[in-house]
């Protein structure tokens, strides 16, 4: 599905990027999967370009209201395009001469047809509740923007697709432990790209599989959130380059104290020190930027994994729809 996006994809982030020349910050408005995407983009961006990037609260931009958007570049972020709020915020770049950039699997939604330029996802009809080609396609279309931005900063970029392939076809046959998944709580814990990456794996979890999970930056969740769990829960930690291994430690030993299970997900190059009670070991090594989609292809099994031991309906989660319609 990357592969048949790849051309156009990088041509229309080109046609963006021109269009974002000489902003001081970039503004992005989302919800869902996609406001995980904007926080993987706003670490991406940052650490590639150094260029700040701002979340967007659709709701400062209702009837008369706005938000003082001058010097930015605005992207809007929705698989449907039809998400509430997004309109407003374009129109209201619009009309300070911000431009604006949609990202978007239908071209012809009400969204793209506000934006000034459209990363198309490509990606088909997504049938699931639980978006996961259409997240791997906006976090491609990301990494494609950012390549464009630096001139071609992003090493690895061309084989982002066999990358998430041949991860997908791994994980679908390990035997990852999911048992250690079916608890009261899962708490999601990862730094950077990897805390976008839990966020993601977060609610793939809760909107197929039905348990409670919960995210936190590292930093955050030492802080006090980390005594709040115990028995029968369970933390996912997502190690990439960000969370180093005194973190890591740190992490392992307070969730143990706290009765709680550990499972770390990691590249090879990341070797665990500190005993936890499982650990799925990337089958690929990428760079950086590249190992949050990794961790959230093997968090999307793992969600579809605890689904199924639950007899819960992967496609068609209770009280979800596919367009959240609640503004």
């Amino acid at each position: 599905m990357l592969r048949a996006r790849r051309a156009a994809g990088a041509a229309e982030a080109a046609w963006a990027a021109e269009s974002l020349r000489g902003v001081t910050h970039l503004v992005v408005a989302a919800r869902g999967s996609s406001d995980n995407a904007a926080v993987y983009f706003q670490y991406l961006a940052g650490q590639e370009l150094g260029l700040l990037v701002a979340l967007a609260a659709p709701s400062l931009y209702e009837g008369s209201r706005g938000v003082n958007l001058q010097g930015a570049g605005v992207l809007a972020i929705s698989q449907s395009g039809r998400s509430p709020g997004m309109v407003e915020v374009l129109e209201h770049a619009h009309a300070q001469g911000c431009p604006t950039v949609v990202v978007t699997n239908d071209a012809s939604s009400p969204l793209a047809l506000a934006g000034e330029h459209v990363l198309e996802l490509r990606a088909g009809h997504e049938r699931a509740i639980a978006s996961t080609k259409t997240l791997s396609a906006t976090w491609h279309a990301l990494a494609q923007l950012v390549d464009a931005l630096g001139s071609g900063r992003l090493e690895g970029l061309e084989e982002l697709a066999d990358v998430v392939d041949r991860t997908a076809d791994w994980a679908l046959g390990e035997d990852l432990a999911t048992d250690l998944l079916d608890v009261r709580g899962l708490t999601m814990v990862g730094r950077g790209v990897g805390y976008a990456a839990a966020a993601e794996i977060a609610l793939k979890v809760r909107e197929v599989s039905g348990v409670r999970a919960e995210s936190y930056a590292a930093p955050d969740y030492l802080h006090g959130p980390i005594g709040a769990d115990g028995d029968d829960c369970c933390a996912v930690i997502v190690v990439t380059d960000e969370l180093s291994d005194a973190v890591l430690r740190e992490l392992l030993k307070g969730c143990r104290e706290s009765g709680m299970t550990t499972m770390v997900l990691r590249p090879s190059t990341r070797a665990v020190s500190v005993e936890c009670d499982a650990e799925i070991v990337f089958p690929l090594t990428t760079p950086n930027w590249a190992t949050g989609l990794v961790a959230v292809v093997v968090g999307q099994v793992l969600a579809l994994r605890l689904g199924q031991v639950r007899g819960r309906p992967i496609d068609t989660s209770p009280r979800l729809s596919k367009v959240t319609l609640s503004a």
